[in-house]
């Protein structure tokens, strides 16, 4: 399977591939400050493999870090819910893969009622990992933004092209919701799977120990040895778009922990 990097005319836009006729799809969900730029090049390498994929834009996303400010975790989770729903219509099976924040709302649709057939995280957030994330609530009030917590990828071509700065109310209101994600996690019963690098500067070590003790499955752990946080666009990026069409080609998922370090 041919991954192509290239960019579109307007790298930020949702990207939809619906006419194969597939029985299943595939929802691909982004990380905070980022946009569908992270997941297009793997999402269009699944849709060439007569998948229908869709990769919507978060709200607040995708413009500039003034429009995110406006904008919550119920926000984007209601668009990746809706999302769902339309997938969920039109296909016997949706799998739904999300990078970093969009790991985190893929893990609340998988504990919610109407859930998605299987999951795969890629360094999914369980943690807004800062020493100032408990002063959050206060802090948005005083500071307004940081400067940009997104671009970590090893690939030296590759821009994940993330706001250059980070908005702290939303950043609040994620740091919020991610206890209930927590909390949740025991109520997931479709398949994990999920692929940790083994270097990020953004998520840290306690949100794959929160999978291995909280799941009451456990996940199938996949090692990014090569990339960073944003690994779908990193040198492991073909290891990711793999896993992705395996388990859209599996009718019926079944639970079967292992490791691996592709």
């Amino acid at each position: 399977m041919e991954i192509d990097f290239t960019l579109r005319p307007d790298p930020t836009a949702a990207f939809r591939s619906l006419g194969a006729g597939s029985s299943t799809a595939v929802l691909f969900l982004h990380g905070i400050t980022g946009s569908p730029v992270s997941w297009v090049p793997i999402a269009r390498a699944i849709a060439a493999e007569g998948i229908d994929v869709s990769v919507p834009l978060l709200p607040g996303h995708g413009t500039t870090w003034q429009d995110m400010d406006s904008t919550g975790w119920a926000d984007w989770l209601g668009e990746a819910r809706t999302e769902l729903g339309r997938l969920q219509a039109d296909h016997d099976r949706v799998i739904v893969a999300g990078l970093s924040m969009g790991g985190a709302l893929a893990l609340s649709l998988a504990a919610a009622e109407a859930s998605p057939d299987e999951i795969i995280v890629v360094n999914p957030a369980l943690y807004v990992d800062s020493p100032f994330a408990p002063l959050l609530p206060v802090l948005k009030h005083f500071v307004r933004t940081i400067p940009s917590i997104g671009g970590d990828i090893a690939h030296p071509d590759r821009d994940e092209y993330a706001y250059d700065r980070t908005p702290l109310a939303p950043m609040a209101s994620f740091h919020r919701a991610l206890t209930t994600v927590r909390e949740d996690l025991w109520k997931i019963d479709c398949p994990v799977t999920a692929m940790i690098s083994g270097e990020d500067n953004v998520v840290g070590p306690r949100t794959l120990r929160a999978l291995r003790s909280d799941l009451p499955h456990p996940p199938h752990i996949v090692a990014l040895r090569r990339s960073r946080h944003v690994a779908t666009l990193d040198f492991d990026a073909d290891t990711i778009a793999e896993a992705v069409l395996q388990a859209a080609r599996t009718e019926a998922a079944v639970h079967s922990p292992s490791e691996t370090g592709e």
